[in-house]
């Protein structure tokens, strides 16, 4: 986590403004001792001391504290963007990061392969209580680019979410809208005999992939400037389910 409790005036403070002697930290959830750790080459975060069974910070990498902290930095330059917090404490959730985008409540939430699709659509549930808007992020890969790609649950789940799009973190406040399109293989013709001595054959036609995808890459957006609160009821597909949510979606026309 980037944020802990500094002991001595129960402030919460960033750990690359901090140092050790400045401590003891406490984690702002479960209480717990933090280690405040501060390389050349990692983020400089807290983690939590061990023995230790609080959630916070847990599955965060190295690449998912950069994006977070990038984002925060960037946001608070802007003066639209307002009462600015990351690791932000809602009780059922912990916002990576929270303000208000033009008055609009904003909770962005940066995807990590620990969280599961049950505990992405609670959240998104929990956000819609508090009439929080939240946008799932994702950090870019250059698999986006290739011919084919195969989404994983939560990418399908963000892709019925947002209307057909996925969005993926590159730098700063750039975010790439992705569109899965339907991906087909070639089925190779084959002939065979059957047990009659008749001539059988079969393939000749393309078929659609169940695993991969055509991802289509559209104009890369602002996040402060080029996003809109929407409300999306529930809705049920074959293998997703989404909740009543708010959602924080793009405005591009269709792309694909």
């Amino acid at each position: 986590m980037l944020c802990g409790v500094r002991v001595k005036d129960n402030l919460k403070v960033f750990a690359n403004n901090s140092e050790k002697e400045q401590g003891p930290f406490n984690c702002p959830g479960c209480k717990h001792e933090l280690v405040l750790r501060k390389g050349r080459i990692k983020v400089h975060h807290f983690a939590h001391k061990p023995p230790y069974h609080c959630v916070r910070g847990q599955g965060e990498s190295d690449a998912h504290r950069n994006c977070k902290e990038s984002i925060y930095n960037s946001l608070s330059k802007l003066n639209h963007v307002k009462n600015l917090d990351i690791e932000a404490d809602f009780g059922k959730v912990i916002a990576d990061i929270y303000c208000l985008i033009n008055n609009v409540p904003v909770a962005i939430e940066i995807q990590r392969s620990s969280l599961s699709v049950n505990e992405i659509s609670a959240r998104t549930s929990a956000y819609e209580k508090l009439g929080i808007h939240v946008l799932w992020l994702a950090l870019f890969n250059k698999k986006l680019g290739e011919e084919k790609y195969s989404p994983k649950a939560w990418e399908k789940w963000c892709h019925a979410t947002y209307f057909g799009r996925v969005y993926y973190w590159v730098k700063d406040l750039t975010i790439a809208p992705v569109h899965f399109s339907k991906y087909k293989n070639y089925v190779e013709p084959s002939n065979w005999y059957n047990e009659c001595g008749e001539q059988q054959s079969a393939g000749g036609y393309y078929k659609s992939s169940k695993r991969y995808k055509i991802p289509f890459i559209g104009t890369y957006l602002n996040l402060a400037t080029d996003f809109n609160p929407s409300y999306k009821t529930a809705w049920t597909g074959p293998t997703v389910h989404v909740p009543n949510c708010r959602i924080y979606n793009d405005r591009l026309r269709k792309w694909w």
